[in-house]
């Protein structure tokens, strides 16, 4: 028969202690909806006339502008999340983690 567990360890604390959430998950999901919207074809339709607009045809356009939206969206996301500090371990997790 195996021994029972501790009250520490049937509660799973071993001492790791869990960071704060970020929230970038989050965003990061958000940041892929918005992508979804944006290349959604019902809404590329709406761009897709015969016109230009600075001699580039308005869906050429919208789609490099969407695009370039998407990518700064999670650029921001990535600086925001390091000037939190939430994707540096702590020293206690590096120590735990030795």
């Amino acid at each position: 028969m195996k021994p029972p567990l501790s009250p520490e360890d049937a509660q799973g604390d071993r001492g790791l202690r869990m960071t704060p959430p970020s929230g970038a998950r989050e965003r990061y999901v958000a940041a892929f909806m918005l992508g979804l919207a944006l290349f959604f074809p019902p809404l590329l339709a709406v761009f897709d006339v015969p016109g230009t607009l600075l001699g580039i045809p308005v869906l050429f356009l919208y789609l490099y502008l969407a695009w370039l939206t998407v990518i700064l969206v999670v650029v921001l996301i990535v600086v925001r999340t390091r000037e939190d500090g939430t994707d540096e371990p702590s020293a206690e997790q590096d120590e735990a983690g030795r």
